[in-house]
Protein backbone atom coordinates (compact mmCIF):
# COMPACT_ATOMS: atom_id res chain seq x y z
CA UNK A 1 0.00 0.00 0.00
CA UNK A 2 1.25 3.43 -0.91
CA UNK A 3 0.66 6.81 0.52
CA UNK A 4 1.22 10.10 -0.56
CA UNK A 5 4.54 11.50 0.31
CA UNK A 6 5.64 15.18 0.86
CA UNK A 7 8.04 17.59 2.50
CA UNK A 8 6.30 18.28 5.82
CA UNK A 9 7.86 21.53 7.56
CA UNK A 10 8.46 24.29 4.88
CA UNK A 11 6.60 26.62 7.34
CA UNK A 12 9.88 25.70 9.13
CA UNK A 13 12.29 26.87 6.46
CA UNK A 14 10.75 30.27 5.90
CA UNK A 15 10.83 30.16 9.68
CA UNK A 16 14.64 30.43 9.88
CA UNK A 17 14.85 33.98 8.09
CA UNK A 18 13.19 35.33 11.35
CA UNK A 19 14.18 32.47 14.20
CA UNK A 20 15.75 35.74 15.73
CA UNK A 21 12.99 37.95 15.94
CA UNK A 22 10.29 34.98 16.81
CA UNK A 23 12.16 33.36 19.35
CA UNK A 24 13.24 34.91 22.45
CA UNK A 25 16.44 33.07 23.10
CA UNK A 26 20.05 33.54 23.21
CA UNK A 27 21.62 33.60 19.81
CA UNK A 28 23.11 30.12 20.27
CA UNK A 29 20.18 29.04 21.25
CA UNK A 30 18.32 30.42 18.18
CA UNK A 31 20.65 28.85 16.16
CA UNK A 32 20.25 25.43 17.45
CA UNK A 33 16.75 25.52 16.96
CA UNK A 34 17.12 26.87 13.73
CA UNK A 35 19.11 23.71 13.11
CA UNK A 36 16.66 21.17 14.26
CA UNK A 37 14.02 23.11 12.32
CA UNK A 38 15.76 23.00 9.21
CA UNK A 39 16.84 18.88 10.21
CA UNK A 40 12.81 18.18 10.36
CA UNK A 41 12.44 20.51 6.71
CA UNK A 42 14.53 18.88 4.90
CA UNK A 43 13.04 15.12 5.95
CA UNK A 44 10.45 13.52 4.07
CA UNK A 45 7.65 11.91 5.40
CA UNK A 46 4.61 10.31 4.87
CA UNK A 47 1.26 12.49 5.21
CA UNK A 48 0.03 11.53 8.55
CA UNK A 49 -3.10 12.99 11.04
CA UNK A 50 -2.00 15.11 13.04
CA UNK A 51 -2.02 14.76 17.26
CA UNK A 52 -4.87 16.04 19.04
CA UNK A 53 -4.46 19.13 21.62
CA UNK A 54 -8.44 19.30 22.17
CA UNK A 55 -8.27 21.53 25.28
CA UNK A 56 -5.23 23.70 23.67
CA UNK A 57 -2.95 22.74 26.74
CA UNK A 58 0.11 21.86 24.62
CA UNK A 59 0.50 18.97 26.85
CA UNK A 60 3.88 17.41 25.01
CA UNK A 61 5.61 20.53 25.22
CA UNK A 62 7.83 19.36 28.14
CA UNK A 63 8.66 16.30 26.31
CA UNK A 64 8.87 18.24 23.38
CA UNK A 65 11.79 20.86 25.35
CA UNK A 66 13.64 17.66 26.53
CA UNK A 67 13.74 16.27 22.56
CA UNK A 68 15.17 19.72 21.43
CA UNK A 69 17.83 19.68 23.95
CA UNK A 70 18.94 15.80 22.78
CA UNK A 71 18.87 17.18 19.52
CA UNK A 72 21.15 19.74 20.41
CA UNK A 73 23.57 17.71 22.04
CA UNK A 74 23.24 19.06 25.23
CA UNK A 75 25.71 16.81 27.91
CA UNK A 76 23.22 14.40 29.42
CA UNK A 77 20.37 14.97 27.29
CA UNK A 78 18.77 11.50 27.79
CA UNK A 79 14.98 11.86 26.71
CA UNK A 80 12.92 8.87 27.81
CA UNK A 81 9.41 7.27 26.40
CA UNK A 82 7.76 4.78 28.01
CA UNK A 83 5.26 3.03 25.80
CA UNK A 84 2.32 0.95 27.48
CA UNK A 85 0.08 -0.83 25.38
CA UNK A 86 -1.35 -4.08 24.64
CA UNK A 87 0.09 -6.76 22.00
CA UNK A 88 1.02 -4.22 19.55
CA UNK A 89 3.80 -2.86 22.14
CA UNK A 90 4.71 -6.48 23.46
CA UNK A 91 5.57 -7.49 19.80
CA UNK A 92 7.14 -4.21 19.65
CA UNK A 93 5.93 -3.60 16.05
CA UNK A 94 4.80 0.08 16.06
CA UNK A 95 7.64 1.15 19.39
CA UNK A 96 10.04 -0.42 17.69
CA UNK A 97 10.09 1.16 14.16
CA UNK A 98 9.37 4.68 16.54
CA UNK A 99 12.10 3.97 18.61
CA UNK A 100 14.59 3.23 15.69
CA UNK A 101 13.50 6.29 13.72
CA UNK A 102 13.80 8.82 17.16
CA UNK A 103 17.10 7.25 17.67
CA UNK A 104 18.52 7.58 14.04
CA UNK A 105 17.53 11.10 13.78
CA UNK A 106 18.70 12.26 17.32
CA UNK A 107 20.82 9.63 18.57
CA UNK A 108 20.70 6.04 20.21
CA UNK A 109 21.02 6.61 24.43
CA UNK A 110 20.00 2.51 24.75
CA UNK A 111 17.62 0.43 24.02
CA UNK A 112 15.78 0.55 27.30
CA UNK A 113 13.31 -1.93 29.40
CA UNK A 114 13.73 -5.43 28.17
CA UNK A 115 11.70 -8.42 30.05
CA UNK A 116 14.12 -10.69 31.79
CA UNK A 117 11.76 -13.82 29.88
CA UNK A 118 9.50 -13.89 27.50
CA UNK A 119 5.96 -13.66 28.20
CA UNK A 120 4.55 -14.68 25.17
CA UNK A 121 6.93 -16.90 22.48
CA UNK A 122 6.73 -13.06 20.45
CA UNK A 123 8.06 -11.14 22.82
CA UNK A 124 11.60 -10.16 20.47
CA UNK A 125 12.11 -6.40 20.98
CA UNK A 126 13.82 -4.70 18.33
CA UNK A 127 17.16 -4.14 18.32
CA UNK A 128 18.83 -5.80 21.10
CA UNK A 129 20.11 -9.03 22.29
CA UNK A 130 17.86 -11.33 24.47
CA UNK A 131 18.51 -14.90 24.90
CA UNK A 132 16.80 -15.97 28.18
CA UNK A 133 16.51 -19.72 28.51
CA UNK A 134 13.31 -21.64 28.63
CA UNK A 135 14.14 -22.68 32.78
CA UNK A 136 12.78 -18.78 33.01
CA UNK A 137 8.76 -18.49 33.01
CA UNK A 138 6.79 -15.16 33.40
CA UNK A 139 3.87 -14.11 35.06
CA UNK A 140 1.99 -11.36 32.99
CA UNK A 141 -0.51 -8.88 34.59
CA UNK A 142 -2.83 -11.13 33.55
CA UNK A 143 -2.12 -13.67 35.59
CA UNK A 144 -4.10 -14.02 39.08
CA UNK A 145 -2.22 -16.03 41.12
CA UNK A 146 0.24 -13.30 41.69
CA UNK A 147 -0.97 -12.11 44.40
CA UNK A 148 1.14 -9.10 45.50
CA UNK A 149 0.86 -7.57 42.05
CA UNK A 150 4.37 -6.89 41.57
CA UNK A 151 5.12 -6.75 38.07
CA UNK A 152 7.63 -4.25 37.09
CA UNK A 153 7.08 -1.89 34.58
CA UNK A 154 7.39 -4.58 31.81
CA UNK A 155 3.81 -6.12 33.40
CA UNK A 156 6.50 -9.41 33.90
CA UNK A 157 7.50 -10.86 36.71
CA UNK A 158 10.03 -13.98 35.73
CA UNK A 159 10.37 -16.79 37.46
CA UNK A 160 13.54 -19.36 37.65
CA UNK A 161 11.92 -22.91 37.75
CA UNK A 162 15.07 -24.43 37.29
CA UNK A 163 18.31 -23.56 39.26
CA UNK A 164 21.27 -22.12 37.07
CA UNK A 165 19.06 -20.41 34.49
CA UNK A 166 20.57 -17.83 32.44
CA UNK A 167 19.32 -14.93 30.71
CA UNK A 168 21.31 -12.64 28.24
CA UNK A 169 20.71 -9.37 27.73
CA UNK A 170 23.08 -7.17 25.12
CA UNK A 171 23.91 -4.95 22.04
CA UNK A 172 22.19 -5.67 18.64
CA UNK A 173 24.69 -7.66 15.88
CA UNK A 174 22.97 -5.85 13.27
CA UNK A 175 21.14 -2.36 12.35
CA UNK A 176 22.28 1.15 12.64
CA UNK A 177 20.56 1.18 16.32
CA UNK A 178 21.51 -0.57 19.44
CA UNK A 179 24.70 -1.33 18.59
CA UNK A 180 26.41 0.27 22.13
CA UNK A 181 25.57 0.15 25.63
CA UNK A 182 27.35 2.35 28.62
CA UNK A 183 25.08 0.78 32.02
CA UNK A 184 22.63 -1.94 32.53
CA UNK A 185 20.25 -1.98 35.00
CA UNK A 186 18.55 -4.75 36.62
CA UNK A 187 15.32 -4.34 38.35
CA UNK A 188 13.91 -7.14 41.37
CA UNK A 189 12.01 -7.80 43.91
CA UNK A 190 13.76 -7.84 48.07
CA UNK A 191 11.70 -10.05 49.93
CA UNK A 192 12.29 -13.17 52.52
CA UNK A 193 11.57 -15.96 49.63
CA UNK A 194 14.05 -14.36 46.54
CA UNK A 195 16.87 -15.67 45.74
CA UNK A 196 20.67 -14.40 44.70
CA UNK A 197 21.04 -13.48 41.00
CA UNK A 198 24.77 -14.29 39.06
CA UNK A 199 25.88 -11.11 37.04
CA UNK A 200 28.45 -11.69 34.17
CA UNK A 201 29.79 -9.30 31.60
CA UNK A 202 31.26 -10.56 28.38
CA UNK A 203 31.80 -13.91 29.97
CA UNK A 204 33.57 -12.61 33.23
CA UNK A 205 31.81 -12.71 35.99
CA UNK A 206 31.50 -9.89 38.32
CA UNK A 207 29.76 -10.84 41.37
CA UNK A 208 26.37 -11.71 43.25
CA UNK A 209 23.61 -9.79 43.79
CA UNK A 210 21.77 -10.64 47.25
CA UNK A 211 17.95 -10.59 46.30
CA UNK A 212 17.11 -11.62 50.24
CA UNK A 213 15.54 -9.30 52.68
CA UNK A 214 13.02 -7.99 54.59
CA UNK A 215 10.40 -5.91 54.46
CA UNK A 216 9.52 -6.80 50.71
CA UNK A 217 10.66 -3.62 48.60
CA UNK A 218 12.26 -2.86 44.67
CA UNK A 219 15.83 -2.56 44.03
CA UNK A 220 17.82 -2.01 41.42
CA UNK A 221 21.99 -3.14 40.80
CA UNK A 222 23.67 -1.01 38.16
CA UNK A 223 26.62 -2.19 36.00
CA UNK A 224 28.92 0.26 33.94
CA UNK A 225 30.77 -1.11 31.01
CA UNK A 226 32.83 1.09 28.43
CA UNK A 227 30.60 2.37 25.71
CA UNK A 228 30.03 0.11 23.04
CA UNK A 229 29.19 -3.66 22.17
CA UNK A 230 28.97 -5.79 25.60
CA UNK A 231 26.45 -8.86 26.96
CA UNK A 232 25.20 -9.18 30.05
CA UNK A 233 24.33 -12.65 31.27
CA UNK A 234 21.68 -12.91 34.12
CA UNK A 235 22.02 -16.57 36.20
CA UNK A 236 19.81 -17.62 38.75
CA UNK A 237 21.67 -20.41 41.25
CA UNK A 238 18.78 -21.07 43.14
CA UNK A 239 15.11 -22.16 41.70
CA UNK A 240 12.24 -19.56 42.56
CA UNK A 241 14.55 -16.59 41.99
CA UNK A 242 12.63 -13.87 40.55
CA UNK A 243 13.64 -10.80 38.63
CA UNK A 244 11.35 -7.96 36.24
CA UNK A 245 13.87 -6.62 33.23
CA UNK A 246 17.19 -5.35 32.34
CA UNK A 247 17.48 -1.48 31.34
CA UNK A 248 20.06 -1.28 28.85
CA UNK A 249 21.27 2.66 28.39
CA UNK A 250 24.49 5.17 27.21
CA UNK A 251 25.95 8.17 28.89
CA UNK A 252 25.40 9.93 25.09
CA UNK A 253 22.44 12.58 24.29
CA UNK A 254 19.76 10.76 22.93
CA UNK A 255 16.96 8.61 22.99
CA UNK A 256 15.58 5.69 24.79
CA UNK A 257 12.47 3.85 24.49
CA UNK A 258 10.52 1.71 26.62
CA UNK A 259 8.26 -0.96 24.95
CA UNK A 260 5.96 -2.31 27.71
CA UNK A 261 3.44 -4.01 26.24
CA UNK A 262 1.16 -6.87 27.97
CA UNK A 263 -0.43 -9.60 25.55
CA UNK A 264 -4.96 -9.58 25.71
CA UNK A 265 -5.14 -6.48 28.09
CA UNK A 266 -7.13 -3.26 27.93
CA UNK A 267 -6.10 -0.27 30.12
CA UNK A 268 -7.75 -1.47 32.96
CA UNK A 269 -4.67 -4.01 33.59
CA UNK A 270 -2.12 -0.79 34.74
CA UNK A 271 -5.25 -0.33 37.64
CA UNK A 272 -3.97 -3.90 38.68
CA UNK A 273 -1.03 -3.80 39.68
CA UNK A 274 0.08 -2.71 43.35
CA UNK A 275 0.01 0.84 43.29
CA UNK A 276 3.21 2.16 45.20
CA UNK A 277 4.83 -0.77 43.39
CA UNK A 278 4.30 0.93 39.55
CA UNK A 279 4.27 4.09 40.82
CA UNK A 280 7.86 3.83 41.97
CA UNK A 281 8.93 1.86 39.01
CA UNK A 282 7.83 4.49 36.96
CA UNK A 283 9.30 7.16 38.93
CA UNK A 284 12.72 5.03 38.76
CA UNK A 285 12.26 5.71 34.66
CA UNK A 286 11.40 9.22 35.35
CA UNK A 287 10.62 9.31 31.55
CA UNK A 288 9.65 12.48 29.71
CA UNK A 289 6.85 11.10 27.63
CA UNK A 290 4.37 8.25 28.16
CA UNK A 291 2.29 6.53 25.79
CA UNK A 292 -0.91 4.66 26.42
CA UNK A 293 -2.20 2.61 23.45
CA UNK A 294 -5.21 0.24 24.53
CA UNK A 295 -8.65 -0.46 23.33
CA UNK A 296 -7.67 -3.29 20.71
CA UNK A 297 -8.99 -5.88 23.23
CA UNK A 298 -11.46 -3.57 25.12
CA UNK A 299 -12.79 -3.72 21.13
CA UNK A 300 -13.78 -7.65 21.50
CA UNK A 301 -13.85 -9.04 25.05
CA UNK A 302 -16.45 -7.42 27.34
CA UNK A 303 -16.84 -4.54 25.03
CA UNK A 304 -17.77 -1.51 27.39
CA UNK A 305 -16.33 1.32 25.70
CA UNK A 306 -17.48 3.35 29.28
CA UNK A 307 -15.62 1.18 31.24
CA UNK A 308 -12.66 1.68 28.91
CA UNK A 309 -12.90 5.68 29.04
CA UNK A 310 -13.04 5.39 32.99
CA UNK A 311 -9.72 2.75 32.97
CA UNK A 312 -7.92 5.17 30.80
CA UNK A 313 -8.75 8.54 32.96
CA UNK A 314 -7.59 6.47 35.71
CA UNK A 315 -4.35 5.18 34.38
CA UNK A 316 -3.78 8.99 33.58
CA UNK A 317 -4.80 9.98 36.69
CA UNK A 318 -1.85 7.39 37.91
CA UNK A 319 0.69 7.95 35.88
CA UNK A 320 0.36 11.84 37.00
CA UNK A 321 0.65 10.62 40.76
CA UNK A 322 3.70 9.57 39.58
CA UNK A 323 5.02 12.28 37.58
CA UNK A 324 2.65 15.23 38.02
CA UNK A 325 4.24 17.21 34.86
CA UNK A 326 5.09 13.93 32.73
CA UNK A 327 3.77 14.35 28.90
CA UNK A 328 1.04 12.32 28.03
CA UNK A 329 -0.48 10.99 24.54
CA UNK A 330 -3.30 8.64 24.15
CA UNK A 331 -3.00 6.57 20.94
CA UNK A 332 -6.13 5.13 19.69
CA UNK A 333 -6.50 1.06 18.50
CA UNK A 334 -5.74 0.56 14.78
CA UNK A 335 -8.69 -0.88 12.67
CA UNK A 336 -9.85 -4.63 12.82
CA UNK A 337 -12.09 -6.41 10.50
CA UNK A 338 -14.76 -8.69 10.51
CA UNK A 339 -15.45 -11.16 7.30
CA UNK A 340 -19.20 -10.68 6.39
CA UNK A 341 -19.43 -13.18 3.11
CA UNK A 342 -17.10 -13.00 0.86
CA UNK A 343 -16.21 -9.45 2.15
CA UNK A 344 -14.16 -7.88 4.75
CA UNK A 345 -15.40 -4.82 6.89
CA UNK A 346 -14.44 -3.13 9.54
CA UNK A 347 -15.38 -3.88 12.87
CA UNK A 348 -17.59 -0.58 14.37
CA UNK A 349 -16.53 -1.62 18.35
CA UNK A 350 -13.08 -0.35 17.57
CA UNK A 351 -14.26 3.46 16.42
CA UNK A 352 -16.56 3.07 19.39
CA UNK A 353 -13.85 2.54 22.11
CA UNK A 354 -11.78 5.31 20.43
CA UNK A 355 -14.18 7.78 20.61
CA UNK A 356 -14.50 7.19 24.38
CA UNK A 357 -10.69 7.55 24.28
CA UNK A 358 -10.89 10.53 22.28
CA UNK A 359 -12.96 12.23 25.45
CA UNK A 360 -11.04 10.79 27.97
CA UNK A 361 -7.36 12.18 26.25
CA UNK A 362 -9.70 15.78 26.40
CA UNK A 363 -11.18 15.75 29.61
CA UNK A 364 -7.65 14.73 31.56
CA UNK A 365 -6.38 17.24 28.72
CA UNK A 366 -3.27 15.17 27.47
CA UNK A 367 -2.66 14.88 23.79
CA UNK A 368 -4.55 12.10 21.23
CA UNK A 369 -3.80 10.57 18.21
CA UNK A 370 -5.59 8.20 15.49
CA UNK A 371 -3.99 4.96 14.51
CA UNK A 372 -7.35 4.31 13.22
CA UNK A 373 -6.97 7.40 11.27
CA UNK A 374 -3.65 7.01 10.17
CA UNK A 375 -3.89 3.67 8.66
CA UNK A 376 -6.01 5.00 7.01
CA UNK A 377 -9.55 4.57 8.87
CA UNK A 378 -12.68 2.84 7.45
CA UNK A 379 -12.29 -0.42 5.64
CA UNK A 380 -7.87 0.35 6.10
CA UNK A 381 -7.29 -3.54 7.78
CA UNK A 382 -9.52 -4.96 4.65
CA UNK A 383 -6.84 -3.17 2.30
CA UNK A 384 -3.84 -3.78 4.43
CA UNK A 385 -4.73 -7.35 4.14
CA UNK A 386 -5.03 -7.42 0.63
CA UNK A 387 -1.81 -5.28 0.19
CA UNK A 388 1.37 -6.61 -1.08
CA UNK A 389 3.34 -6.86 0.79
CA UNK A 390 0.83 -7.71 3.18
CA UNK A 391 0.41 -4.97 5.80
CA UNK A 392 -2.40 -6.56 7.81
CA UNK A 393 -2.34 -10.43 9.55
CA UNK A 394 -4.20 -13.35 9.22
CA UNK A 395 -5.96 -12.54 12.09
CA UNK A 396 -7.36 -9.32 11.03
CA UNK A 397 -6.47 -7.51 13.98
CA UNK A 398 -2.67 -6.97 14.03
CA UNK A 399 -0.31 -5.48 11.68
CA UNK A 400 1.82 -7.94 9.62
CA UNK A 401 6.02 -6.81 10.83
CA UNK A 402 5.96 -4.81 8.09
CA UNK A 403 2.70 -2.85 8.80
CA UNK A 404 3.87 -2.41 11.81
CA UNK A 405 7.30 -0.77 10.35
CA UNK A 406 4.04 1.88 8.66
CA UNK A 407 2.72 2.01 11.75
CA UNK A 408 5.47 3.19 13.44
CA UNK A 409 7.02 5.55 10.71
CA UNK A 410 3.34 7.55 11.07
CA UNK A 411 3.71 7.49 14.85
CA UNK A 412 6.91 8.93 14.66
CA UNK A 413 5.78 11.28 11.81
CA UNK A 414 3.10 12.61 13.39
CA UNK A 415 5.10 13.56 16.78
CA UNK A 416 8.38 15.21 14.65
CA UNK A 417 5.39 17.15 12.88
CA UNK A 418 4.03 18.12 16.23
CA UNK A 419 7.44 18.89 17.24
CA UNK A 420 7.96 21.46 14.90
CA UNK A 421 5.12 23.27 15.39
CA UNK A 422 6.12 23.70 18.57
CA UNK A 423 9.25 25.24 17.71
CA UNK A 424 7.81 27.65 15.22
CA UNK A 425 5.66 28.70 17.72
CA UNK A 426 8.64 29.56 20.23
CA UNK A 427 9.27 26.84 22.26
CA UNK A 428 12.54 26.20 23.16
CA UNK A 429 15.07 24.25 25.36
CA UNK A 430 13.32 24.75 28.70
CA UNK A 431 14.99 24.07 32.12
CA UNK A 432 16.83 20.27 32.59
CA UNK A 433 14.71 18.86 35.16
CA UNK A 434 16.80 18.41 38.20
CA UNK A 435 18.03 15.31 39.38
CA UNK A 436 16.02 13.19 41.60
CA UNK A 437 16.65 10.09 43.91
CA UNK A 438 15.23 6.81 42.45
CA UNK A 439 12.96 5.53 45.56
CA UNK A 440 14.45 2.16 44.92
CA UNK A 441 16.94 1.10 46.63
CA UNK A 442 20.33 0.63 45.03
CA UNK A 443 22.40 -2.46 46.02
CA UNK A 444 26.03 -2.85 44.82
CA UNK A 445 27.26 -6.41 43.35
CA UNK A 446 29.11 -8.35 46.11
Amino acid sequence: MTRPVMLWGMGALALLFSLALLIPLGAAVAADTGAILQSLAAERAEKTPAIEDQAGAHPLDSFYAALARTAAKQPGAITRICHFGDSLIEMDLVSGQARRRMQMKWGDAGHGWVNVSRPQPWYRPYDVLHEPAASWIAYALYDSSQKDRRFGLGGALSFAYKAKAEAVFGTSKKGQTGRSVSRFQILYPVDPQNGPLEVEVDGKRLGLIPTTGSPARDAYTEVAVADGAHELTLVAPNKGTRAYGVILERDVPGVVYDALGTNGVGAGALLTIQRDHFINMLRHRNPNLVILSYGGNEARSNFAPEQAKKDLLEDIAVVRQALPNVAILVTSPNDSALKQGPNLVSDGRVQKVAAKQKEAAAEAKVAYWSIFEAMGGDGAMARWYQASPRLGAGDLLHPTPEGGVVLGNLLYNALMQDFAAYLQRGGGFGAARPATASPLQKINLQ
